[in-house]
């Protein structure tokens, strides 16, 4: 099942870099929780796509790239790069971002961000 898994994290990559956020977060359980840095917990995929409206509406430009996906059993780390330019400031970002995606039953029941790879690394239950 694992290796499903990371096909459907990049799948919902795809997805989400066409716009499609339906199918960009058709992966995620109905419970889920999405932990990112600017954000407290959200819950659920409604609260998941509610962000993304909110954040693209802040950049002139944001390109992502999954760089890299890496199977952990029922754990998916992904290097996510991500590069723009925001709308009103202008500052140009440049950042990779270590997710940890959690799956039960064939669905994503989490996903947290991490600052730095080791960080990301352990919690998906690997090592360098």
């Amino acid at each position: 099942m694992s290796q499903e898994n990371v096909e459907v994290v990049r799948l919902s990559i795809d997805a989400y870099k066409r716009g499609d956020w339906d199918d960009a977060t058709a992966y995620l359980a109905p419970d889920v929780v999405w932990e990112v840095g600017q954000e407290l917990p959200l819950r659920g995929p409604d609260a998941v796509r509610e962000m993304w409206t909110r954040w693209n509406d802040g950049w002139e430009r944001l390109d992502m790239d999954g760089e890299e996906i890496v199977d952990a059993g029922d754990k998916v780390l992904v290097v996510m790069h991500y590069r723009g330019r925001g709308r009103m400031s202008g500052v140009a970002v440049d950042q990779r971002v270590f997710e940890v995606h959690t799956f039960r039953d064939g669905k994503c029941v989490s996903k947290v961000d991490f600052e730095t790879r080791g960080e990301a690394l352990e919690a998906a239950g690997l090592s360098e």
